[in-house]
């Protein structure tokens, strides 16, 4: 009798165990996925939060304003972006700096992105199908003492600069672009890995060192519309370009240099090439990936942009 009562005791505390697994599996899949549950996660921007946006508009705060004044102290351009300008920007990414965090940083975690020039994206409440966005800005005519000096983007602060990457990669961007006078130079870095709006062609480029080659066909990138562009890189050094969820890749474009980032809205502190100029448009999410994502994991992060921003409504 006691050994039949030991294995029921047994039996009852297996059952146990094995319903308290099945039961968290079932709320593994219930829960909603977010970006943030992929491994590999390289950085993770987007705009329904962690925007940090400063409102000041005070003489004092215009000749206070610099890289270690506190958000409230920050001036901001409200003529030009009636709502703020966005200072920080926060990364929820698992990144950790090994370097001091200034007092003045408002998200202590992630990779330090944002502006603390006077020249800042702006901040619009209801951009993106309602939801907030961030606005680029070209070197306006109305010059000031110490604004409109330099285009409106963001970059990593010093001690966030090793973001470099290489081998597999997934890239997304929810991005809204405009019709400009020029190519745009979307994000990247001087003279490294740069995604470029090719404004008389309606195509997206990516110039890595070398020229810029088309990796999307003419007439996939639309103008005044968002849109959720992806580039990817295989273990192959392949790349592939998705508008929407559909392949629009042209050719057999490959890169096996390492992609570096540095500059969002922008590729350098200043325009970076002839005939090309800073992105002007809206951006409300960026997502990077170290790692070559399955179709199934591509498909998850789609979903969660097509929900939140409400992109197929």
């Amino acid at each position: 009798m006691v050994t039949i009562s030991r294995m029921l005791a047994a039996s009852l505390v297996v059952s146990a165990i094995v319903a308290g697994l099945l039961a968290q599996d079932a709320s593994k899949e219930s829960r909603a996925f977010n970006p943030k549950d992929l491994d590999n996660l390289e950085m993770f921007l987007e705009s329904v939060k962690g925007l940090a946006v400063a409102i000041n508009t005070s003489e004092k705060a215009y000749e206070a304003t610099g890289e270690n004044t506190v958000l409230k102290d920050l001036w901001s351009d409200k003529s030009r972006f009636p709502h703020g300008t966005v200072r920080w920007w926060q990364d929820q990414s698992p990144y950790k700096n090994d370097k001091k965090i200034r007092p003045s940083r408002v998200f202590k975690t992630g990779r330090d992105i944002g502006q603390d020039d006077h020249d800042r994206p702006g901040y619009i409440p209801d951009g993106c199908n309602g939801k907030p966005c961030v606005r680029g800005g070209l070197i306006d005519s109305a010059k000031g003492e110490k604004h409109n000096k330099q285009p409106c983007y963001f970059e990593l602060q010093l001690e966030s600069r090793d973001f470099k990457i290489e081998g597999s990669f997934g890239l997304f961007l929810l991005a809204h672009p405009i019709k400009q006078e020029n190519n745009a130079t979307i994000l990247g870095r001087f003279h490294h890995s740069v995604l470029i709006q090719n404004v008389d062609k309606n195509r997206l480029e990516w110039k890595n060192l070398g020229k810029p080659m088309p990796i999307s066909g003419v007439g996939t990138l639309k103008t005044n519309t968002w849109q959720l562009l992806e580039l990817h890189r295989d273990a192959k050094n392949n790349l592939t370009c998705t508008i929407n969820g559909k392949d629009v890749t042209v050719g057999n474009p490959q890169d096996s240099l390492p992609f570096t980032f540095m500059f969002l809205f922008n590729n350098n502190k200043g325009q970076g090439f002839a005939q090309h100029e800073p992105f002007a448009g809206d951006i409300a999410a960026f997502v990077v990936y170290r790692d070559e994502l399955t179709k199934a994991e591509k498909t998850k992060v789609r979903r969660y942009f097509d929900t939140v921003y409400g992109l197929k409504k």
